[in-house]
Parts: structure tokens; C-alpha cells; sequence
């Protein structure tokens, strides 16, 4: 009688394993998004002199 070795990993189980790897990431990328959206929305209400009060030039404006 011959044996096999079943050491396979349950269908889907390899997906769901590398969708859990790459949340850490997505989430992290998701947060410095936002972080950055609200420092330029924070940047678009300022005036050319309050831009130059904080070192900033103002010619990249929106």
C-alpha cells in the first residue's frame, strides 16, 4: 500500500494569506494619503504672505 503526503494548503487559504500581508501596507498608505490631502487642503486656504511667513514660496499654488 503506498502513502501519499497531503501537505497541500486548503483551496483559497494561500489568497487569503497574501490579502492579509498586504493590509498592514494598504492601511499605511491609506493614512499617509490622508494625511497628506489634509495638509494640502490646509495650505490652499493660506495667503501668499502667510506662506512666506512659514518659508514656503507659494508659486506651486492651485
Amino acid at each position: 500500500m503506498t502513502l501519499y503526503a497531503t501537505n497541500s494548503v486548503p483551496f483559497g487559504a494561500f489568497e487569503i494569506f497574501e490579502i492579509a500581508n498586504k493590509r498592514p501596507s494598504f492601511i499605511a498608505a491609506i493614512f499617509e494619503w490622508n494625511a497628506k490631502r489634509i495638509t494640502r487642503k490646509a495650505l490652499a486656504g493660506l495667503s501668499v504672505s502667510q506662506m512666506e511667513d512659514i518659508g514656503l514660496n507659494g508659486a506651486g499654488r492651485i
